[in-house]
Parts: structure tokens; C-alpha cells; sequence
């Protein structure tokens, strides 16, 4: 069991794919996680699609090619980091925040001390 440690939350508009928001939030969280050396760290996502993506060889084309490029750099800076699937019901907690952030309308980035009510609220929605 891992600890919290930072947090992003972004206001994202006229994006209509799931994946392409999947695939910005993982970026953020890869960005932040560079930013304040935490490595090795696991990424944990329940878009398969992305995950796939992400681990196929080659160059992506597709409307994700620049998100995905950006991720596998971080990943590249991140000694022993990894991404991997894992299903909804596996991380309540991160879907939870995600609903949650569909209603709000700030944004936040921040390493360290992690707002009470935000730790309570992980602590509240995690299914161990």
C-alpha cells in the first residue's frame, strides 16, 4: 500500500474521447511525479486501451501519438516506473475523485501535505 503524496486536478474542455482524458490524466500524473522525483512509482489505470497503447512498439499515430510520447518520456525519466491495468472496482478511490471532479470547476497541483478532506476522501472510497 502506497501513500499520498500529491494530487492534480485540471479542468479539461471540448475533449469527447474517455481514452484522450484517461490519457491527459496519466501524463499530469507522470509530469508531477518528474517534477518531484518520486520514483520508482506504479501508475495505475483502468483504461486498457491506454495501457496497450502505451506498450506497443512503434510510433502512435492516432490522436493520443503526442499525449502517449509525452507519457513514455516521463516513464523513461522515472527509473522503474510502470503503468499498469487494473480493473475499476480494484481502485474505487481514484474513480470516485475522478466523478467528483466532473463538478468542479478549480484547478490543483501539489506534492507534500495533502488537504485533509481530500485524504479522507481516498482513505473513505479505497477497497483493500
Amino acid at each position: 500500500m502506497g501513500d499520498i503524496v500529491g494530487g492534480v486536478c485540471i479542468t479539461v474542455n471540448s475533449v469527447t474521447s474517455p481514452d484522450i482524458v484517461e490519457a491527459m490524466a496519466c501524463r499530469a500524473a507522470c509530469s508531477l511525479a518528474v517534477q518531484f522525483h518520486l520514483s520508482p512509482i506504479m501508475f495505475e489505470t483502468d483504461c486498457q486501451s491506454l495501457v496497450s497503447t502505451i506498450e506497443a512498439e512503434g510510433e502512435e499515430t492516432s490522436s493520443l501519438g503526442r499525449i502517449i510520447e509525452d507519457i513514455n518520456f516521463s516513464l523513461g525519466i522515472l527509473v522503474g516506473s510502470s503503468l499498469r491495468h487494473v480493473y475499476r472496482e480494484a481502485n474505487m478511490a481514484a474513480h470516485n475523485l475522478a466523478k467528483l471532479a466532473l463538478h468542479s470547476s478549480f484547478n490543483l497541483s501539489g506534492s507534500g501535505l495533502v488537504p485533509p478532506d481530500i485524504r479522507g476522501f481516498v482513505a473513505s472510497h479505497c477497497t483493500l
